[in-house]
This record gives structure tokens, C-alpha cells and sequence, in this order.
């Protein structure tokens, strides 16, 4: 700490900043723009076809996962000036991290590797009703056990999985119907060895959420 406080003029500050934003810049020239277009189109088909939009994640995928609902049913349908919304039919959204009395109780019942799938159980009808239906996942390795255990039950019904990770993608690209990875290495404290990447990871999250969720509402107006 006491290197911090004696720099002068922030430099070790601004260049691990400098740092951050570099790698960032990196990421961006390789980023997986084609497999984004097709997540989006298959929101455009889910919201066409009035299924559901399922989303989850695991630690700052599930922030992730709760600010891109918050968006997606709203954003799309507001006015320009914000003073209004349409009166457009809504996307279907189901989030799973939204309550912790769920989270907590089928966890403490079931195990946490059940705390998602247990929770679409309600929403399974059968192969022709829910293959119109998508589940995005956030996820940091694509390894965790209540990812995969979703993922292996909505796929009986039918449902479009993608999961946006990095690390290579993990398990869940094995079994997921779009694997959405996001490259590259970091320096930067805080995300280095097990957690390679990690803020770059949830950064991008957040950024192809964001493209979804535009994307849409500019899809509503043609």
C-alpha cells in the first residue's frame, strides 16, 4: 500500500488504469461478433414467437444476469424522451438469481448445483411449447455445476442455450447450443491466475447485454 501513497502524481495508478484499458482495446478487436449476431436473432425470434427469456449467472454474472432483465423488459419499450413506454407486447423474462428466498431454500434443500433448473421447472411444458424459449447464462469458466445442470435440463425441452463466458468456455460449450467466449489474457490485479480476465469477462457481459437489449428495441420500430 505505502508504494500507492508515496507516488507522486498517481503515475503507478495511471498506468495500472492505462493497464486495464489496453487490454480492454485488445479484447475488442477480437471479439466474437459473429456469435453475438446470432444470440440477437435468436432473441428476435423468441420475442416474435412469444417464448420466454430465461438468464442466470454465478457471482457477478448473476449482477450481470439481474441488470439485463431490468433492461430488457423495459428499455425496449420506452419512448425516445423516456417520458412514456409502448404499448407493444412485452419479451417474457425470467430471472433466476432474483430471489434469494428461492436461492437460499433450494440450496439449503437440493444443493446449490440444483438452485437454477429447479427453478425452470415451472416453466417446462413440453418440446413444441418451449423450443421457442432461450436461456443465457453468465458465467466466468463455463464450469459450474448449477450452469451445467440447467443447461442438461432446459435441452430436454428443447430450449436454445448460450452461455458467455471466457476461459476457453468450459464445459458448458460442450453441451450449449451457442458458446459465446470472451478472449484474451490480463495483467491487471484482481484477475490474474484462477481469475484470469474476470473484470473483462463481466464487462463484456454487460456490454453484449446492452447490444441485445438496443438491438431490440431497434428491431420493435421496422
Amino acid at each position: 500500500m505505502s508504494k500507492f501513497l508515496k507516488s507522486k502524481n498517481n503515475i503507478l495508478l495511471k498506468n495500472y488504469i492505462k493497464l486495464y484499458l489496453n487490454e480492454r482495446s485488445k479484447i475488442h478487436k477480437i471479439f466474437p461478433i459473429s456469435e453475438v449476431v446470432k444470440i440477437i436473432k435468436r432473441i428476435f425470434y423468441t420475442y416474435k414467437n412469444d417464448g420466454y427469456l430465461y438468464v442466470a449467472g454465478n457471482g457477478g454474472g448473476s449482477s450481470a444476469a439481474e441488470g439485463f432483465a431490468v433492461d430488457i423488459r423495459t428499455h425496449p419499450f420506452v419512448s425516445e424522451n423516456k417520458k412514456k413506454t409502448t404499448d407493444q407486447r412485452r419479451l417474457k423474462v425470467y430471472c433466476c438469481t432474483e430471489s434469494s428466498g428461492l436461492l437460499t431454500g433450494i440450496s439449503n434443500d437440493l444443493g446449490n448445483d440444483m438452485v437454477y433448473a429447479e427453478q425452470l421447472k415451472s416453466f417446462m411444458r413440453s418440446k413444441k411449447i418451449n423450443s421457442k424459449d432461450t436461456l443465457i447464462l453468465f458465467s466466468g469458466s463455463g464450469n459450474s455445476k448449477n450452469m451445467l445442470e440447467i443447461i442438461k435440463y432446459v435441452k430436454k425441452y428443447s430450449v436454445f442455450t448460450c452461455c458467455i463466458s471466457g476461459r476457453g468456455g468450459g464445459k458448458a460449450k460442450e453441451i450449449t447450443d451457442l458458446s459465446i467466449v470472451i478472449p484474451g489474457k490480463s495483467k491487471f490485479p484482481g484477475q490474474t491466475n484462477s481469475n484470469d480476465n474476470n473484470f473483462h469477462i463481466e464487462d463484456c457481459q454487460v456490454s453484449i447485454s446492452h447490444m441485445i437489449t438496443g438491438l431490440l428495441k431497434n428491431y420493435l420500430k421496422n
